[in-house]
């Protein structure tokens, strides 16, 4: 059976625009194919078009919501797909060159289209696939190769899938994880606790309710991270060397303002803005280290020797700690590095409409025992801990 599917427009496809939803980037033509392009078509996967996106997948990253953005389909009216959407009207669908990717979100729903793949670094995709009754997997941080993905967030950014049926991304996800020398922060092979042909555990679930740590400052974690980063990213463009240039200007001094001015949206110029004040030397103790410690402590409060599958209310865990997740229409799951079979199994095993799941805020699914939570990271780690916990209200 043949597959199809569409690319978000930041990740590349040798002689097709590739633009990450920003003017900065309107007439760049890839060079080259990825590496996920490059297998997705050994693989006979029909790649059909490409959907378009936020710039750089900004998306969400700075509203004021406590956990996730709002700005989905269900709250902006996009669910609706277009008279003139070329997955539904055309008659050949392979005509299908770019559309919007809540367009292409529908078309998955409605069975016309079996795969996107994007690069969800903050979670608003994932909230936005959920609102139209389809799942997101988002792989374990260097599972999947990045050669070939325009960068926003590096530490964070990962190419994900949008499908129907876990049972669909899952095979998707083996057609594009593997190591890849071309991309420098791949997961060693040995860290996958599970060959593709081996099949998937079979266990029976006991959910209890715990208390999560850090998760009072997980967004703010979040957000400080993801601005300094994405700043440096897209300081390569000046109008020079890469992107988009103003067509009047006095100087080169004027020439970098005007360019980035005219060529970036108001929301990438706030987080560039933010980015740069983190870093800052005068705020980088304050704002970005105090940032990093904390994602530290935040990965080492997790101890999976407890359970193997997080059920959460919110995908940022997972962005900030680099572990595989799968956001269902109904429940996020969250397993340990390498462990996406757990989450094919823990998405098969919990039965749509599980109320003792629903009904609580942050579970943790207990496969191995139902013991307490307990913190991996050290007597120093602790008391830096209690440190950031102090001052964080007044920090971040």
């Amino acid at each position: 059976m043949s597959y199809k599917a569409i690319l978000e427009n930041s990740i590349m496809q040798k002689g097709k625009p590739a633009t990450a939803g920003s003017k900065m980037l309107e007439n760049f033509i890839a060079p080259f194919d990825a590496t996920v392009v490059k297998r997705l078509e050994a693989a006979n996967v029909e790649i059909i078009g490409r959907a378009s996106m936020n710039e750089f997948g900004i998306r969400g990253l700075l509203n004021n919501t406590k956990c996730h953005s709002t700005d989905t389909p269900a709250n902006n009216q996009t669910t609706a797909t277009p008279a003139n959407n070329p997955l539904t009207d055309s008659v050949n669908a392979s005509e299908a060159t770019q559309i919007d990717v809540f367009e292409a979100m529908q078309s998955v729903a409605d069975g016309k289209l079996d795969f996107i793949f994007c690069n969800d670094y903050n979670g608003s995709l994932s909230y936005a696939a959920t609102a139209l009754g389809v799942y997101y997997i988002h792989p374990t941080y260097g599972t999947v190769s990045r050669y070939g993905l325009i960068p926003a967030v590096t530490s964070m950014d990962q190419i994900g899938i949008v499908c129907k049926t876990p049972e669909l991304g899952f095979k998707a996800l083996k057609i594009i994880a593997g190591h890849d020398p071309l991309d420098g922060a791949m997961l060693p092979e040995e860290t996958r606790t599970k060959k593709p042909e081996e099949p998937l555990p079979v266990f029976e679930i006991d959910v209890v309710k715990v208390e999560t740590d850090y998760s009072n400052v997980y967004k703010q974690v979040m957000q400080i991270l993801c601005c300094a980063e994405l700043s440096n990213n897209i300081s390569r463009y000046d109008g020079i060397k890469y992107g988009y240039r103003a067509k009047e200007y006095n100087g080169l001094n004027e020439l970098y303002t005007k360019s980035r001015t005219e060529a970036f949206a108001s929301d990438t110029k706030l987080a560039a803005i933010l980015g740069a004040m983190v870093l800052s030397q005068e705020n980088y103790t304050r704002y970005y280290d105090k940032a990093m410690r904390l994602r530290r402590l935040i990965r080492d409060s997790l101890n999976f020797d407890e359970y193997d599958v997080i059920v959460a209310k919110c995908p940022i865990l997972s962005r900030l700690c680099g572990l595989p997740s799968i956001t269902t229409p109904e429940h996020i799951y969250i397993a340990n590095i390498g462990r996406e079979d757990i989450l094919e199994a823990a998405s098969k095993a919990v039965k749509p409409g599980d109320k003792t799941i629903n009904e609580s805020d942050e579970l943790k699914a207990q496969i191995k025992s139902a013991g307490d939570d307990a913190k991996a990271a050290g007597d120093d780690a602790k008391a830096a801990g209690d440190d950031a916990k102090a001052t964080g209200g007044e920090s971040l």
